[in-house]
C-alpha cells in the first residue's frame, strides 16, 4: 500500500474543517469566544462526512465497489450519516434546552456552567457538500499522487 494513500482522507478532513472559517458567517469569531478556534460541529461543509466519502471513495478506486474495504467503508458513511443528520441534531436541542434553563438562573449560578455547544448536527445542504468535497477532493489528489494504491 501506497503510505500517500493513508493521508489522503486525513487531508480531506483537514480541508473540510479549515474552510469553515472561510464559508460560515461568524464561524470563527464564535469560536473565539468560547476558547476554541477550528474544531467546531456543524457548519458547511460537514468535515466529517467529507473524510467518510473520501475513505469510501478512496476504496473504491484503489480497490473496486466490490472490495470489503468498499462495504467496511460504505458501512462507516451510513453509520456517519445517521450521526451527523438525526443524532447531533436531537443532542443540539438538548443544548439548546440547557442554555435556557441556564439563562433563566441568577447570574452567579450561570457562571457554575461551561459555555455549551448549541449546533452539534447538520442541515442536509452541508451533508451533501461535505460528500461532494470529500469525493471530489479524493479523486483529484488521488490522481494527482499518481492514480496508484
Amino acid at each position: 500500500m501506497n503510505p500517500i494513500i493513508f493521508l489522503i482522507p486525513i487531508i480531506v478532513g483537514i480541508a473540510a474543517q479549515v474552510s469553515k472559517a472561510f464559508l460560515n458567517k461568524n464561524w470563527l469569531t464564535e469560536s473565539k469566544i468560547h476558547g476554541r478556534h477550528l474544531p467546531r460541529y456543524g457548519g458547511m461543509p460537514s468535515a466529517h462526512t467529507a473524510f467518510a466519502f473520501s475513505l469510501a471513495t478512496l476504496a473504491a478506486l484503489a480497490e473496486g465497489i466490490g472490495s470489503m474495504s468498499f462495504a467496511i467503508a460504505s458501512a462507516l458513511v451510513i453509520l456517519l450519516l445517521d450521526d451527523a443528520l438525526r443524532m447531533r441534531v436531537y443532542l443540539s436541542r438538548h443544548g439548546e434546552a440547557l442554555a435556557q434553563l441556564i439563562k433563566s438562573q441568577p447570574p452567579s449560578a450561570q457562571q457554575k456552567f461551561p459555555p455549551l455547544e448549541r449546533r452539534l448536527g447538520h442541515s442536509l445542504p452541508e451533508v451533501v457538500v461535505g460528500a461532494l468535497v470529500g469525493i471530489g477532493l479524493t479523486i483529484a489528489l488521488f490522481w494527482l499522487l499518481g492514480g496508484r494504491a
